[in-house]
């Protein structure tokens, strides 16, 4: 296995996974074991979590989705800065009337309009607290935390590639 990192620009980098498997013919390159036709582009551009999702959505397919640990893990995103990134969750008010954003129900991904199909969550501590009763997107720390923040920050982010409904419901 050998992780490889491809410049695309000034703004943003290609992160994947490369399997090698001996076969009768040769050698087979596989990427990306698990999701193989999804790939994570950390894009070095700071942007609201609005701007970002049209960004992903244009370039690519939308803003990254997660749905285990081994998922962030396996994004190991360059140490650039150790600054939050967008990701694709935010918070669907018409679904937590009186939870105050607490509720793990009214967390929706970008690219379904869906909660998490594992139930897979990695709040940092303390969060989601909805501060301020406006704080309603996403954002990630390096290690892999995520945080409820103003929609209207400017964050890095991180963007998908791929089909939008494989492993994600």
């Amino acid at each position: 296995m050998s992780l490889h990192f491809r410049f695309i620009g000034n703004n943003s980098i290609i992160i994947y996974v490369l399997y090698m498997f001996y076969s009768p013919s040769g050698f087979s390159v596989i990427t990306c074991s698990k999701f193989p036709l999804r790939q994570f582009h950390y894009v070095n551009i700071l942007m609201n979590w609005t701007d970002a999702q049209l960004y992903c959505r244009e370039k690519y397919t939308d803003l990254a989705t997660f749905e285990s640990m081994e998922e962030i893990q396996r994004l190991n995103r360059p140490q650039l800065s150790s600054d939050w990134v967008w990701i694709g969750l935010r918070d669907d008010p018409k679904s937590w009337k009186g939870t105050m954003g607490n509720d793990a129900n009214s967390w929706r991904w970008s690219a379904t309009g869906k909660t998490s199909k594992t139930g897979y969550h990695i709040w940092y501590t303390g969060e989601p607290d909805m501060y301020g009763g406006k704080e309603k997107c996403v954002a990630m720390l390096p290690a892999g935390d995520w945080s409820d923040r103003y929609c209207s920050n400017r964050y890095r982010f991180v963007c998908y590639e791929g089909k939008k409904h494989s492993n994600l419901v």
